[in-house]
């Protein structure tokens, strides 16, 4: 709670307070760089995170027209010597020796990557100036010594890439903090009957039995996310929604057999989800990721028990704002990278128990995928696919027909980093989806005559999110190292 404050504190500061509040402060003069022209505290042109507090690990690269750029450590050093084009590019490139502090020629160090201490980022290269120093250290803290080349052509142009639909196993190291705001929109405008889908319009109209059917169902999301690693191999997160929910319904009157389109409404706050990644496992040179993920939801959202003379609810599990209960998710995650290219997995388990109303939300088992290619450091584009089996729900101990099934999405993702600033850096974020596939469980009831009507629910459509997301870092001690 501590380090929290003091993030919170570091962000008002840098709010209200000009720049040169931080540089007329002795103890936070920069030790080995200078700032920019206009630049009050130098902070790294590829994170953001500023330049003095990774004087251990700092970096700078002097391009043949004399002008320098300064780096928070080897990773961010190895990205601007790669947009370069090469060492050979530049006038020279060095990085800080561990031991003595000094620069030293990048090419010319010996670096340990995989070791314990995560000092600015991953992956954590750390340079030294003697060979023997290198062995020394990875034989006290782990990991492989490294040359410079092996290290350049290891380069990656970002740390990590953060899944939408899924979770990523990566966890990024103590003191990492980011928040944002998400909008999302899902509109779900077919009705499903199994896999087959139908216009409600046609459905209603093709079968005179027929007295209702989901016409067109929305979905709007605001939320408020906090991610927060109090050690290297732990990341926490919350999600604080917001939810605007509308939908529409098709009634067919029994008295002229006229359709008529209703609406139904409701918005408030809705369960606040909580989770961990552990990550029990990574390779040595952090390009792939086990991690094991649990988490629950508060019951903050408002589930409205109230229920007509045949004990239905009046409002329906679609339009409730949150589960009434507590729920329970667990799985496993995976990540691997190559090159510029992460792959993210996971499969989970989502357990829904009734709530006090006698309802209880179908449990889930989700998989997915995500691809992310990223061309620098700036920028990712990807696509993602997930896909969800639901039990059907049950309300007062019996199964409710038309719930549950299946459902695969694909959605395309980018993120594109817009800003440095107050020692770390923003980030638009957006995705853009549709289900490709739907397989969602129907009743059918049979009526006098060989007739009947379906139960169905609403599928197809589309979902789409933006959001805005700044994160930090609060660097940690590593001078007993």
């Amino acid at each position: 709670m501590k380090t929290m404050k003091t993030l919170w504190m570091v962000l008002l500061c840098q709010l209200l307070l000009p720049g040169w509040a931080w540089a007329d402060d002795p103890s936070m003069k920069p030790v080995i760089v200078t700032p920019h022209e206009k630049q009050q505290r130098p902070s790294c042109r590829v994170c953001g995170m500023w330049i003095d507090q990774y004087i251990k690990t700092a970096g700078v690269i002097t391009y043949k027209d004399d002008s320098q750029e300064y780096t928070c450590g080897v990773a961010c050093l190895l990205r601007e010597v790669t947009d370069a084009g090469g060492i050979s590019e530049l006038k020279s490139a060095k990085v800080t020796d561990w031991v003595s502090g000094e620069l030293v020629d990048a090419d010319a160090a010996t670096y340990v990557v995989g070791s314990k201490v995560i000092p600015d980022m991953l992956p954590n290269y750390i340079a030294f100036a003697e060979r023997d120093e290198a062995v020394a250290f990875a034989a006290k803290e782990g990991g492989e010594v490294i040359d410079f080349n092996i290290a350049f052509q290891d380069s990656s142009p970002v740390g990590t890439t953060a899944p939408f639909r899924i979770r990523t196993a990566v966890t990024p190291g103590e003191g990492n903090f980011s928040v944002g705001m998400v909008y999302g929109y899902m509109q779900k405008d077919h009705v499903k009957d199994g896999s087959n889908g139908a216009e409600p319009g046609e459905f209603i109209a093709g079968n005179g039995n027929q007295l209702q059917a989901p016409n067109e169902s929305q979905v709007m999301q605001q939320a408020l996310i906090f991610n927060y690693s109090p050690t290297d191999s732990l990341a926490l997160f919350m999600n604080m929604p917001w939810f605007e929910k509308r939908a529409h319904t098709l009634s067919r009157s029994t008295a002229n057999a006229a359709v008529r389109d209703t609406v139904s409404a409701e918005n408030g706050l809705g369960d606040i989800s909580l989770e961990g990644r552990y990550n029990f496992w990574h390779s040595t040179r952090y390009d792939q990721f086990a991690s094991v993920l649990l988490g629950t939801s508060l019951p903050t959202g408002e589930f409205n028990g109230q229920r007509n003379a045949n004990r239905v609810l009046v409002t329906s599990a679609g339009l409730q704002q949150g589960k009434g209960t507590a729920t329970f998710t667990g799985g496993l995650l995976y990540s691997q990278r190559w090159k510029d290219i992460w792959l993210h997995a996971s499969a989970l388990y989502n357990a829904n128990p009734e709530n006090d109303d006698h309802y209880k939300y179908g449990d889930v088992v989700t998989g997915g995928l995500a691809l992310h290619y990223t061309p620098n450091y700036d920028l990712m584009l990807g696509i993602e696919i997930d896909s969800n089996y639901t039990q059907k729900s049950e309300d007062l101990g019996n199964k409710v027909a038309n719930s549950g099934g299946l459902a695969t999405n694909l959605a395309f993702v980018g993120d594109y980093r817009f800003l440095n600033a107050f020692g770390g850096n923003f980030k638009l974020r957006g995705s853009v989806g549709l289900p490709i596939y739907e397989d969602l469980n129907s009743f059918r009831i049979a009526l006098p005559g060989n007739n009947y009507r379906t139960q169905v629910q609403p599928g197809e459509g589309f979902f789409g999110n933006i959001a805005i997301q700044w994160t930090f870092r609060d660097a940690p001690d590593y001078h007993n190292h």
